[in-house]
C-alpha cells in the first residue's frame, strides 16, 4: 500500500503494456520527477519501481550484449590501476 494513500501498487514482473506506458510517458514528458511518472503514466507502480525499470531496462542508450575487445582491455587496465574500488 502507498504511504498516505489507500491504493494498492502493483508488484512483481513488469508487463509489456506497462513498459510501453512508461516509455511513452517518458518520451512525452522526460525522465525525472518520478513521483509524477508513477501517478500519471498509468502503470500503478511506485516511483522507485518506475525509476529502476527505466534506468536498468528501458532507457534507449543502454548497451546490451558482450563487451568489445577494447572495452575489456580498458576494464582490465583500470582494475590493475585502481583495484576493487
Amino acid at each position: 500500500m502507498r504511504p498516505g494513500g489507500n491504493t494498492m501498487v502493483r508488484k512483481g514482473p513488469w508487463t509489456a503494456e506497462e513498459d510501453m506506458l512508461l516509455k511513452n510517458y517518458i518520451q512525452k514528458y522526460g525522465e525525472g520527477k518520478w513521483h509524477l511518472v508513477a501517478l500519471n503514466a498509468g502503470v500503478n507502480r511506485c516511483r522507485k519501481s518506475c525509476r529502476l525499470r527505466w534506468v536498468n531496462y528501458l532507457r534507449p542508450n543502454i548497451k546490451r550484449g558482450d563487451f568489445q575487445e577494447d572495452e575489456v582491455d580498458l576494464i582490465l587496465r583500470l582494475h590493475k590501476l585502481l583495484g576493487n574500488r
